[in-house]
């Protein structure tokens, strides 16, 4: 997996997006990839190494 690819993985992770539904959405991807991409994001949130990101979207 290329550093693009990994990147695009993390910014699902941030949207809170689970494991199991990465899996599903990046399947040429291997899981091992996906699951440590996914735990090293959640690591570094519950040690406070991330700013939170205020987002507003307008739908109309």
């Amino acid at each position: 997996m290329n550093k693009k690819d990994q990147m695009t993985v993390e910014n699902f992770v941030s949207t809170g997006m689970e494991l199991e539904n990465l899996y599903a959405c990046f399947p040429d991807f291997s899981r091992e990839e996906i699951a440590e991409i996914y735990n090293n994001y959640k690591d570094n949130q519950s040690s406070g190494n991330t700013s939170p990101i205020n987002i507003s979207v307008n739908c109309s």
